[in-house]
Parts: C-alpha cells; structure tokens; sequence
C-alpha cells in the first residue's frame, strides 16, 4: 500500500496544474478549511461538457501508472452523462466559489444491461485524498444507478477493502458480466490482471 502511495504522489499532476493556472488550489483549500466544515468544501455533481479536460487529466495520470484505463476525449465526450466529480471550491462565496472550483475526483457509472451497470474511472487527486470523496462519489453513482433501475453495479479495483466497507462484496471476475472483457481488451495488464471483483445488489 505503501508503495502504491507513493507511486500515486509521483502523478505529475502540479506540473499540469501549472499550466492551467491552479497551482495555489491545495494552498487555498487549506486556508477555506480553517473556517468551514470539510465536506461543504466539496460539491459532488453530475459532470458537464467543460470538464473533460480536468477529467482527462485525473485519469490519464494514474493510468500512465497502470492503476486504471486510460481515456481519450472522444469517450469523455461520448459518456459525459456516466459522470460524477467532485469539485473543491476555493472562492469567497458561493457565486465565486462555482466559478473558481477545481475538479479532484470523479468517477463514472456505464450501463451494460437492463440490470447491471459497471463503475468506472474512480480516482481522486493525491493532495485530495482521504477526505472521503470516493465514498461520496459512489454514493452518488449508487443513487444514480437505483433512479434508472439497475438492481446491481460491480467494478474491477485494486481497492476492494474500500468497496467492501460500502457493501460491495467479492466477485471472481469470470462470473461478472461478459461484457466487461470489451473494456479489458484494452487494458495493458489484460494478461497479467490484479484488479479484484466486487459487486452491489441494490
């Protein structure tokens, strides 16, 4: 676990930060979190069109790592609606604030079947970890996925212990839906996999 922290801590997300005028983000929740609740610190939303690009970044950061799939902006745009973030709001007040916010985390619900939906893409950045937006950001999907009608989301992770603590529980990859080895074609580790099953009846 150690070493995936640290893996996790090299992600050269300040670099790309950087480029996009975010660096103080970190400094500024800090400063936000001396007077206000932790969790009113955070929105947890639906994803919009605008996002993609922070989004790519997330992602694709703990991919070069191998932790999870890449993704390109043609299956961003095409799947925005799967999506949920979490944005840390760093302005003044409220009307600032959603101006300003800075996407951290977020995380995807896709739909296979009439009854079974998988997540996907679950990351939050490292300077944000530990504040419970995973748990958040699922939650969300789980309401999402019970409004549709899905009876039952999974996911591959490396992270069962924490699915396991929101009632998820282990599921032999070879008995998940079929449908999910589309996805896994695609992925580096597809004949070496370390991701572990877990599934939610809902």
């Amino acid at each position: 676990m150690n070493e995936l922290d640290d893996n996790k801590k090299s992600i050269r997300f300040v670099a790309r930060r950087a480029e996009t005028g975010n660096m103080d983000i970190k400094a500024q929740y800090r400063k936000n979190k001396s007077n206000s609740r932790e969790q009113d610190l955070f929105t947890i939303r639906k994803a919009c069109i605008s996002d993609v690009e922070d989004i790519l970044v997330l992602i694709n950061g703990f991919a070069e790592l191998n932790l999870m799939l890449s993704r390109g902006p043609q299956y961003l745009y095409e799947n925005i609606k799967d999506f949920v973030v979490a944005v840390a709001e760093t302005g003044e007040d409220n009307k600032s604030a959603k101006k300003k916010g800075t996407i951290v985390a977020c995380g995807s619900m896709h739909v296979l079947w009439k009854d079974v939906a998988e997540i996907r893409s679950l990351t939050t950045h490292p300077d944000f970890q530990m504040h419970g937006l995973g748990k958040r950001i699922i939650e969300r999907l789980i309401e999402d996925a019970r409004y549709i009608g899905v009876k039952k989301v999974f996911a591959l992770t490396l992270a069962a212990d924490f699915f396991k603590k929101l009632g998820f529980i282990l599921k032999k990859k070879e008995d998940l839906p079929y449908k999910i080895w589309g996805e896994c074609r695609h992925c580096p580790k597809y004949f070496n996999c370390d991701e572990v099953g877990v599934i939610l009846e809902l």
